[in-house]
């Protein structure tokens, strides 16, 4: 069953506003998860809470941040949505596990921030429907992958 999920922060801030309502629907562990898709996920901090994110790095991927370019696995990430930021460090993402960011990313409480900042699959419980918001993955033309 679909639900309606409340946006409580500005970390989203312009894909989404603080109190804005989108439409979200269950994110079944059959169901494939995408670099760019905007989920709701179990707060890492604050228990019984959910936060909005962007899922950037997938299982098996190397993120690096530089000074406002996200690379997966050395090569630079298309982020339109997103806000540049002075964060530098490097991930490597566990199997099973996703990195995500929020689009304001110098406010953002994310995988950067937390003391654990994989997100297990079973974390993610839905994806938000919205125009633009789940037709924002990359183009098929990016593959992901250092050439």
């Amino acid at each position: 069953m679909w639900w309606l999920t409340r946006v409580r922060s500005h970390s989203m801030t312009p894909t989404l506003t603080d109190g804005q309502f989108v439409l979200t629907r269950p994110l079944r562990p059959t169901h494939a998860v995408g670099r760019g898709d905007l989920v709701v996920l179990d707060s890492p901090v604050e228990p019984d809470q959910h936060v909005v994110k962007r899922v950037v790095g997938l299982p098996g991927e190397k993120v690096t941040f530089d000074a406002g370019q996200v690379s997966i696995d050395g090569r630079p990430l298309p982020e339109p949505y997103a806000s540049r930021s002075v964060f530098r460090g490097n991930y490597q993402v566990p199997a099973g596990e996703y990195l995500v960011l929020g689009d304001n990313r110098d406010v953002s409480s994310d995988s950067r921030s937390w003391s654990r900042p994989y997100v297990p699959r079973a974390s993610l419980r839905g994806r938000l429907v919205r125009r633009g918001a789940v037709s924002s993955r990359l183009p098929a033309t990016w593959s992901g992958r250092a050439n």
